[in-house]
């Protein structure tokens, strides 16, 4: 049993000495309400009957009808109270018919007094949650639950929750984590929604640089400035200041343009120095710089790819050429040495032999012969002769200076008789040698 609410308390004076004191009420439908209700009279009087009446009031006077008094204990209304100076009432179960006038009537053993009426007010159950719903950061906060019929109910009794997690106090200093939906509960109770939206100045202002990398002259630029803010931003404004070192005072700043973008074409060299953007909402302003370094032409950087382009194409080409001289230059000597140890009748030489100008070099397989050693000249001719008339085929070895006689015409040998000897003439004329094996 819960007393819902207290209104005006009204005092009934009929005599100076008779009072009847009770309030009232406010309470929700369906639950149940205890109207509170005391006497008293003067020394020598005795109470013996307490009653209730619900009607209205009309002009002139009350109009109503008796439903309980201190003999009747059951029921929709219950008397909780004697005849001692209690007259409490208590109401099970509200109904919107309840809702009414309510006075009380004391008989006395010599008389009968009515006290004044109260009111009862059936209210549909419900809390309101109060919260202020736009707030600045660090501004304090204070969230209040609130009943149509008692007001505001203790507010240790009263959990807040922030989109569905518990709320630790009803009271902070509002942060941008506070922003939400609000709502209390109280007796089983859950009050309505309410969002709370938390304001706070520009901040992480940020100034973006495209394209990024070096600058040349010639070239255009694109500064872009963001920042985060409620209220919206609400206007850009960007400010130069000449130099590769921060301003050391705002006042040294020049008003170059306003809004989010700042375009800069066709770059030269003096526009090198701190472009600074403000960002700012109705609560106030931040600020953020970046710092554009305006290099040479981009003609002179053209020129050096150029330059690098031509330098690469020719070292590429000399080392083709090179590498062809190369490879000539070493056919060459392949081809020369080929011809310089080949004989007269295209055969290679024999590079094992002791390389004496005066020596000459063969090698000769005779097919279908016996093998001979140290055979004459006149002895080859008659083998030539013979092997030429047997079909054989003659091919030519070492002839080397072993000490004879040499000929004068190389080619003629019968025309110089050989004169062997062990070493040679006296003469020391050389002396040629051949050998002739059988081919197989």
């Amino acid at each position: 049993m819960k007393i819902l609410g207290i209104f005006l308390i009204i005092q009934g004076v009929w005599s100076s000495n008779l009072t009847v004191v009770y309030q009232s009420q406010c309470a929700f439908k369906g639950t149940s309400v205890t109207i509170p209700c005391s006497y008293s009279h003067p020394p020598g009087h005795r109470v013996l009957l307490v009653t209730w009446y619900r009607g209205e009031p009309l002009p002139g006077g009350w109009t109503g009808y008796p439903f309980i008094n201190s003999h009747s204990m059951k029921g929709h209304f219950q008397y909780q109270s004697d005849t001692s100076g209690s007259c409490t009432l208590k109401i099970n179960r509200l109904l919107d018919s309840d809702q009414a006038g309510y006075f009380v009537i004391l008989k006395t053993d010599d008389d009968a007094f009515t006290a004044p009426y109260i009111t009862l007010t059936v209210q549909d159950p419900g809390i309101t949650a109060v919260v202020p719903t736009v707030v600045v950061e660090r501004d304090m906060v204070s969230l209040i639950c609130k009943s149509k019929c008692i007001g505001s109910p203790p507010a240790n009794m009263v959990v807040w929750s922030r989109d569905g997690k518990a709320v630790a106090s009803p009271t902070f200093r509002a942060g941008l984590d506070d922003a939400g939906s609000y709502q209390c509960a109280w007796e089983g109770l859950q009050s309505n929604t309410v969002t709370l939206e938390v304001q706070y100045l520009p901040r992480n202002t940020t100034v973006w640089v495209e394209p990024q990398g070096e600058l040349l002259k010639g070239n255009s630029v694109n500064l872009t400035c963001s920042s985060a803010a409620n209220p919206p931003i609400h206007n850009y404004t960007w400010w130069w200041y000449s130099g590769t070192a921060p301003p050391p005072a705002s006042s040294m700043l020049d008003l170059i343009g306003t809004g989010q973008v700042l375009h800069l074409a066709s770059l030269v060299t003096s526009q090198t120095g701190y472009y600074l953007c403000q960002a700012t909402n109705t609560l106030g302003e931040s600020n953020s710089s970046a710092l554009l370094q305006i290099e040479g032409t981009t003609l002179g950087r053209e020129f050096v790819f150029i330059l690098s382009g031509v330098g690469v194409t020719v070292f590429v080409a000399l080392t083709v050429l090179v590498c062809l001289w190369s490879r000539k230059q070493q056919k060459t000597k392949e081809n020369q040495h080929s011809m310089a140890t080949r004989s007269p009748s295209g055969r290679s030489l024999n590079s094992s032999t002791n390389p004496d100008p005066d020596s000459m070099y063969a090698n000769v397989h005779i097919s279908s012969l016996p093998s001979r050693s140290l055979t004459p000249p006149q002895v080859l001719d008659d083998v030539h002769t013979h092997d030429l008339a047997q079909g054989g085929e003659i091919a030519y070895s070492t002839l080397g200076n072993f000490g004879g006689t040499r000929p004068e015409n190389p080619g003629d040998t019968k025309q110089q008789p050989f004169q062997p000897t062990e070493a040679g003439d006296a003469a020391g004329h050389s002396v040629i040698y051949s050998s002739v094996a059988e081919a197989t």
